[in-house]
């Protein structure tokens, strides 16, 4: 098929920059291989969205928010303890209460979209948790794209015989007696503390006209979508002997496609030169930005060595560290450095388990240490120590005594290092923007 008939893409993703990021990349490819992309986000985003070349559409209502609007909007929050406490208030107030108004706006993209090019198939194409794409795939009232394409940048929450529930980051188990452990935890998480957060998402599902939905949305996520793409390779997931055929590998986002340097900092050459010194870096992503958690007790852990050089990346433009924090003559702090840039000069990642940050360290074949403890962190750590690239240090406030035993345990173990240039090589061998390309093609010709 020509370029110029392409099917129409319209992309949802949650706009958080940790979600944003991958998808920009995706859709900057697609732009530039002749795709018409249209992007549903938050007005926050609008200058995101349009610099990957997509027209933009703004989500109205609730669901027009951002990382920025955690502290305010969702203050009460910051009072629950980690794990299913906050886990339950995030996936109610963050994701399923803005299913209407991200679903109203996808519908408002292809009402726009089909007027603008009438008869070009369009394909949805949805970050996982961006729940306003599933109401079209459970019947809801309205424009039906021609497929529809799941794409994860977080850990599969889908549940299986071989796992344990999602959350607190406990390691596959296919054994018999595993499989009878795994489906005791996650019927107690499904009857528990999340079943009030499914009876909210089914009630605003059925608003929008669907069928009143039969699975958790943990595993409508994946199931629900024609097909779903994840964004890792298979040696940085669980395995799942029951997981439908629609799932796939697409390897990662290639070096190249994400975001650069716009100027490098003064100090940078000494990191490319380090003089025989060992590069750690260190960084707790874009949203989870209380800097105690741990980028202070990394800057602590090896202010007096003389063999390290740290590089703190705040995660965000304009962050800054308190000036009262003392930070040794061995340690570089920036507001924000692309990872691509960064890594592949670093021994060590030290990393709060961010998904990005962990896909970031695989591509570049970078041992990881991880301290998470809120959202999807345990679940990466976890990955992390079953991948055999990192170690999990099973806390989201890591001292810096445990901080500094990781990384040398890293530096002085090559199994590490070695593992995470497996993965690597692994990565290489896939082409996950061809692997976009092609579902799209495939689902608006008709196969599912």
């Amino acid at each position: 098929m020509g370029s110029n008939e392409r099917p129409l893409v319209l992309i949802g993703c949650t706009p958080y920059f940790g979600h944003m990021s991958p998808l920009r990349a995706i859709a900057t490819d697609l732009v530039e291989r002749g795709y018409e992309v249209t992007w549903v986000s938050s007005n926050h985003y609008q200058g995101f969205v349009e610099e990957s070349g997509a027209t933009f559409v703004p989500i109205l209502g609730y669901g027009d928010l951002y990382e920025g609007d955690l502290k305010t909007k969702f203050a009460a929050r910051d009072q629950l303890p980690p794990g299913p406490e906050q886990l339950a208030y995030d996936l109610e107030h963050a994701f399923v209460n803005c299913i209407s108004s991200q679903y109203e706006a996808l519908q408002r993209a292809m009402k726009s979209m089909t007027e603008k090019y009438p008869g070009r198939p369009i394909v949805q194409v949805n970050e996982s948790v961006f729940m306003g794409a599933l109401p079209i795939m459970l019947g809801a009232k309205g424009i039906k794209p021609a497929g529809t394409l799941g794409i994860g940048i977080i850990p599969i929450c889908l549940s299986s015989i071989d796992l344990p529930a999602f959350g607190p980051g406990l390691p596959p188990d296919s054994s018999p007696e595993g499989r009878i452990r795994n489906a005791a935890m996650v019927k107690s998480v499904y009857e528990g503390w999340a079943a009030p957060v499914q009876k909210k998402f089914a009630g605003v599902v059925e608003e929008t006209g669907a069928a009143t939905p039969t699975k958790h949305f943990f595993d409508l996520m994946y199931l629900a979508p024609d097909r779903f793409l994840q964004m890792c390779t298979p040696s940085a997931e669980y395995p799942r002997s029951d997981a439908p055929a629609s799932i796939h590998f697409a390897g990662g986002l290639p070096k190249g496609k994400r975001a650069g340097f716009t100027e490098k900092p003064s100090w940078w050459d000494q990191i490319v030169n380090p003089g025989g010194k060992t590069v750690v870096a260190v960084s707790q992503g874009s949203v989870a930005l209380n800097y105690s958690d741990l980028t202070i007790p990394a800057i602590e852990a090896f202010k007096d060595r003389e063999d390290i050089i740290l590089v703190v990346a705040l995660g965000k433009k304009g962050a800054t560290l308190d000036a009262s924090i003392p930070v040794g003559k061995n340690t570089f702090v920036s507001d924000f450095i692309p990872f691509d840039e960064l890594l592949p000069l670093c021994s060590v990642f030290i990393t709060n388990g961010g998904y990005g940050g962990f896909q970031h360290a695989l591509s570049n074949g970078t041992p990881v240490v991880v301290a998470g403890a809120t959202e999807d962190k345990p679940e990466v750590a976890a990955r992390a120590e079953w991948a055999g690239v990192g170690i999990n240090l099973r806390t989201g406030t890591a001292t810096p005594e445990a901080i500094s035993t990781a990384v040398d345990e890293i530096l002085k173990n090559p199994k590490y290092k070695e593992r995470s240039k497996e993965l690597e090589a692994e990565m290489a061998t896939f082409d996950p923007m061809e692997a976009v390309s092609r579902n799209i093609d495939e689902l608006a010709a008709g196969l599912k």
